[in-house]
């Protein structure tokens, strides 16, 4: 029975080291899962943002379930949204900092090359407060407030809707100009993205005589006569100077004659026969043909944008007319006297040293004339709407010129309509308009319709005549502009504002006082803005 038993014990323990061996043997037999293959991260968009910034990550190789993608933001873990083998849509992570996004698939984690940069949230604006509750046109107002820009150009002010001119700004304080043509409403900054509204509206009085339009002289119908105010006639005016006792000086274009308004309210013929002609001479024995443009300097000689004669002419206060440059035929040269050639000059200008700046039409140039007739080009070269230094720069049909105590010089650029600027080094960018409309807005938003004359004050503020929108503009500081009067119809209305009519205003002028004085071309009048 021992033996037995030993025998039975030894058996049994064979037999237990065969299973084992033979369970050893079948594990070994069985194939081995492949091993996942492992993500890739070739790239997120966009590459920066605030705490819950939606961002897509593109790649391969990622889960298409959500939850087996585990994606962080430098080390932080976000929340994936949406999956797909090479897209994942995630948001960045509240508490994230700038740096590497990694995605882990299957314990298997790939980084991007590069950094996502976490940019701190806005704080927010607000406009908490404005004074003067109420005001007129041109009332300067404070806005109170938190978050504003402190540049001039990073704000965005409207009053109810109508774009306001800033003229200081401060990170919790903003003045401004209440616009023209505004309404009573609420006041709104914009800054970036971010707009705030006031609580309160503003409450906006009409004033009744600021920007009121009144006809100085012509009653709508062409023709020709000297005399008072009211029985003088003219036939498409288009240029306009004034000197500094008040008299008014007019390119009558189509009577072929310079007038002159008194202060006292006097219409003279001061040079010009009435019959096209180039002739030099005294007075009414001279000679003009469609005198487009006039300029006075401070001893009283006027200086006169002779268009179709191609010439640029001088009347002293005598009334003694010379032809100070351009030979009479068409063309462009530059060079002295009667030896240079324009085409079609249609805006004069002066500075403080007795230079002549023109608007060279059809030559798309804007011209230097000294005081003893040497032509030189500024800048322009063929049509075009190029900014740029000098001659790269380029024009389309300038038609009015002007220029600012620091000797800037402005263009009224009819056939792009844009205002540019050329800055006494000579370099031309455009500072208000783009393409064709009748848009108020800031710089390149805003839109002209073939502005014709220009004018500047004497806090830099420049006033545009609208031609073919029939109104009178103004560009304030920052590039604001607005419509100061006139609207979208023709016709022959004195009142403020919007509800005076023009009909084709042409020519600008400004006095001591900063009343502006319009050509108002098919009006057949002359109209002061006051």
């Amino acid at each position: 029975m021992k033996t037995l038993s030993h025998d039975m014990k030894f058996s049994g323990m064979i037999t237990l080291v065969f299973f084992l061996v033979w369970s050893a043997c079948k594990e070994s037999d069985d194939p081995i899962p492949p091993a996942a293959t492992a993500p890739t991260l070739t790239g997120f968009s966009p590459t920066s943002g605030t705490a819950g910034t939606v961002v897509t990550l593109t790649g391969t190789n990622f889960s298409t379930d959500v939850l087996d993608n585990i994606v962080k933001f430098n080390g932080t873990v976000s929340t994936v949204s949406a999956a797909t083998a090479t897209s994942l849509t995630v948001a960045v992570p509240t508490g994230a900092t700038t740096g590497k996004v990694s995605v882990e698939v299957d314990n298997q984690i790939t980084t991007s090359s590069n950094d996502f940069t976490v940019v701190a949230p806005l704080a927010p604006l607000t406009l908490t407060g404005f004074s003067p509750p109420t005001g007129t046109a041109g009332t300067i107002v404070t806005l109170t407030g938190t978050n504003f820009s402190p540049t001039i150009a990073g704000n965005t002010v409207k009053f109810n809707g109508t774009i306001a001119a800033v003229s200081s700004a401060s990170p919790t304080s903003l003045t401004v100009e209440v616009p023209a043509g505004s309404t009573t409403g609420k006041i709104t900054v914009q800054v970036g993205n971010q707009i705030a509204t006031s609580v309160d509206d503003f409450v906006y009085v009409v004033n009744t005589n600021k920007n009121a339009v009144v006809t100085v002289a012509g009653n709508g119908t062409l023709g020709f006569a000297d005399g008072n105010i009211a029985d003088a006639r003219f036939y498409q005016p288009t240029g306009v100077a004034v000197d500094a006792a008040g008299n008014i000086y007019v390119a009558d274009a189509e009577n072929h004659r310079i007038r002159k308004i008194t202060s006292g309210g006097i219409v003279s013929t001061l040079a010009g026969s009435g019959t096209a002609g180039s002739a030099d001479g005294d007075g009414t024995a001279a000679q003009f043909n469609s005198p487009r443009a006039v300029a006075v300097d401070a001893t009283g000689n006027v200086y006169v944008a002779d268009g179709i004669n191609n010439k640029i002419r001088k009347i002293t206060p005598a009334g003694t007319v010379s032809s100070l440059a351009g030979s009479g035929a068409s063309g462009f040269a530059d060079g002295d006297g009667i030896n240079a050639k324009f085409y079609f000059p249609k805006g004069i200008a002066l500075d403080a040293s007795g230079n002549i700046y023109v608007a060279d039409d059809i030559n798309h140039r804007v011209r230097k004339v000294t005081p003893t007739g040497t032509v030189t080009t500024i800048a322009g070269s063929t049509s075009g709407s190029d900014d740029g230094d000098g001659v790269n720069a380029k024009f389309h049909n300038p038609r009015g010129v002007t220029l600012d105590a620091a000797g800037n010089i402005y263009v009224a650029d009819a056939g792009n309509h844009r205002i540019r600027k050329i800055t006494p080094t000579g370099t031309v960018s455009t500072i208000a308009g783009s393409t064709l409309g009748v848009t108020e807005g800031i710089g390149t938003a805003a839109k002209f319709n073939t502005p014709a004359g220009i004018a500047v004050d004497a806090s830099g503020n420049i006033y545009v005549a609208d031609d073919e929108n029939e109104r009178i503009r103004k560009i304030a500081s920052g590039g604001v502009v607005s419509t100061l009067a006139g609207g979208f119809l023709s016709g022959f209305t004195d009142g403020v504002g919007g509800v005076a009519q023009f009909n084709s205003p042409t020519g600008l002028a400004i006095d001591a006082s900063g009343n502006i004085y319009v050509a108002d071309r098919h009006n057949h009048s002359i109209r002061k803005i006051q």
